[in-house]
């Protein structure tokens, strides 16, 4: 869908970064047709009030359109990762709680994702870190008679995640039976290889070839640990991947378990069904026990201290209970009030605000301190993604220009008289 001058104009002069990706897969989904310009000034009116900015209200009005409602309390995408979570979670511990072969260390939790083998910096583990050589490894991996995830135990986001299937006393790997060196050929010196999870049909029944995950957000205030919502990742086209960006959906959980009635991918297409398997999402069963979960996450935050804001990746055992499998520590939060379709921190938003503001602009603050030594290096590279942005923006004029041209040449009496003279020539060439 086209945009043209007077409403990119229109846009800007509501306060919208008309060249964001969100705002192009906005106005692409149709989440930008309804503009209410008094809503758009209670929500610059809120954000001077408690933040002292003046905010882009792009997110409220798409969801406004997704929703029906009005809801200024919402997040922007950039607040969010440029100030919101740099200022509640320590950057500075992220590498630490990056490895997920210190998990079992780091986040002791009774029931999670069993790690059988872990490579840590070229050398090879078992579940009680006792060394193993190559062939140990493979036999420990034999022994369990299973199929496998393995996946790089240093990145996030489902980067790099793959099955190991056994079959008939061999394991296999991309189809061809497994060798330690194929593994390493793929994932370096640092990954781990986990049992896979057995989950409930609850949520295997949309997509069965993924482990669909809950997302669950904590958040650490005035001392205590609080729940704020959660929502489904289901994967797609026979993929062992569940999120969005390997072309998953999302649907969002109520705060009593049972999901909402329509799903979303990442370019906001809204799905009543799952896109490769037809299951119809209103007859999705509540995710059962439910208060147990949210009590499990609440309990899994308590052990970590620099961070206040985590987005835990949960699997819905097969016995209806919670099985720990990742902790995260940045994420689309835009993304999680549309799906949730309510604000990040809830009612909780005006505090939350009003305390940010005040503790980064007091210089004696732990957290001004920890917070501005690390704006240097978000604003370089806030400037090289503002940079990258504009070089694309010109790339696409350049390439709309040679377009056009080539349209004219086309459409010329030169190009259609001598048409008979190429088509010869492409011929002679085939000889």
């Amino acid at each position: 869908m086209e945009t043209n001058r007077n409403e990119i104009k229109y846009y800007k002069s509501l306060g919208i970064d008309t060249k964001s990706d969100a705002f192009k897969k906005y106005k692409k989904a149709g989440w930008l047709k309804e503009i209410d310009e008094v809503f758009i000034e209670e929500v610059k009116a809120y954000w001077k009030k408690y933040y002292r900015i003046d905010v882009d209200p792009l997110l409220h009005i798409a969801y406004m359109n997704y929703t029906g409602k009005k809801e200024p309390r919402l997040i922007h995408n950039k607040i969010s990762w440029n100030q919101v979570i740099p200022f509640f979670n320590d950057q500075e511990m992220n590498e630490s709680y990056k490895e997920k072969n210190l998990y079992d260390k780091l986040i002791p939790a009774e029931r999670s994702a069993k790690t059988v083998i872990k490579r840590a910096h070229g050398l090879y583990f078992d579940q009680q870190n006792n060394y193993l050589d190559e062939p140990e490894a493979l036999s420990e991996m034999l022994s369990f008679k299973a199929d496998f995830i393995v996946k790089p135990s240093n990145t996030n986001n489902g980067q790099g995640i793959k099955k190991i299937y056994y079959r008939g006393g061999f394991l296999y790997f991309d189809e061809r039976k497994l060798t330690m060196q194929a593994l390493e050929k793929v994932y370096g010196g640092n990954f781990s290889v986990q049992k896979v999870v057995q989950q409930h049909t609850i949520m295997s029944n949309p997509h069965p070839d993924s482990v669909n995950t809950l997302r669950m957000v904590t958040f650490r205030w005035k001392g205590e640990i609080r729940y704020l919502l959660t929502f489904a990742r289901f994967g797609a086209n026979n993929n062992v991947l569940d999120n969005t960006s390997h072309g998953g959906v999302s649907i969002g959980v109520k705060d009593n378990g049972e999901f909402m009635d329509k799903a979303l991918d990442r370019s906001f297409k809204i799905h009543d069904t799952h896109p490769t398997t037809g299951f119809p999402f209103k007859d999705m069963e509540p995710i059962p026990n439910f208060d147990e979960f949210k009590q499990y996450v609440i309990d899994l935050h308590k052990n970590i201290l620099h961070h206040d804001f985590v987005s835990w990746d949960i699997v819905v055992g097969y016995d209806g209970y919670p099985v720990f499998l990742e902790a995260n520590f940045k994420g689309g939060t835009w993304f999680y009030q549309l799906l949730s379709e309510k604000p990040l921190f809830g009612d909780l938003t005006e505090e939350v605000l009003e305390y940010m503001y005040k503790e980064r602009n007091d210089k004696k603050s732990p957290r001004h301190k920890s917070y501005a030594k690390l704006q240097p290096t978000q604003k370089k590279q806030n400037k090289r993604i503002k940079n990258l942005e504009d070089e694309k923006e010109e790339l696409i004029k350049e390439r709309d220009q040679f377009r056009k041209e080539y349209n004219k040449m086309r459409g010329s009496t030169s190009w259609k008289i001598t048409a008979p003279v190429r088509k010869v020539s492409s011929i002679l060439k085939r000889k």
